[in-house]
């Protein structure tokens, strides 16, 4: 393998503009939270999604356990939640910045204010590299807030205008 690929892919793909998710999942009665860019939409029918996770990730054992997922679209005020779901908390205090509704049953926690909270049932996983592709079907979508979404670009949170 070319050992310059890996950072010029890094380098390219700062040039995507992408909206900010917290993904959060549970098992065994433990939350947990990450920041996400990679992830997208895969099929309206059935609707779907996949999101791809670091086998390294904390949530990993929640994934590796075939949890729902929920998608939270972070809306332009929710830098601080990005952040600390991004690695600046560790564990479950990450649930204490934001606004939080508690996982009930196969339900994952989520944000009651994101742009859009879409509920996942893994679908379909593909184990590739140092991730693992989760595509799952849409149990459903809420859409809470009408605030435009929190972005990142070329390694900052940016603003989407109108």
């Amino acid at each position: 393998m070319d050992d310059a690929l890996a950072p010029a892919l890094k380098s390219a793909l700062r040039n995507l503009v992408r909206s900010v998710v917290v993904v959060t999942a549970q098992v065994d009665g433990q939350p947990f939270a990450m920041a996400a860019t990679a992830v997208s939409e895969v099929s309206m029918d059935p609707p779907s999604m996949l999101v791809c996770i670091n086998r390294n990730a904390a949530i990993f054992q929640a994934i590796d356990a075939g949890s729902d997922l929920m998608l939270n679209v972070l809306s332009a005020d929710h830098e601080a939640v990005s952040r600390a779901c991004g690695g600046g908390v560790r564990g479950g205090e990450r649930f204490a910045i934001g606004h939080w509704e508690e996982a009930v049953e196969d339900r994952p926690p989520f944000l009651r204010d994101a742009c859009a909270v879409i509920h996942l049932k893994q679908a379909n996983v593909v184990d590739h590299g140092s991730h693992r592709v989760v595509i799952g079907d849409v149990l459903s979508v809420t859409l809470p807030s009408a605030l435009p979404p929190l972005a990142y670009f070329d390694g900052r949170y940016v603003q989407v205008a109108a």
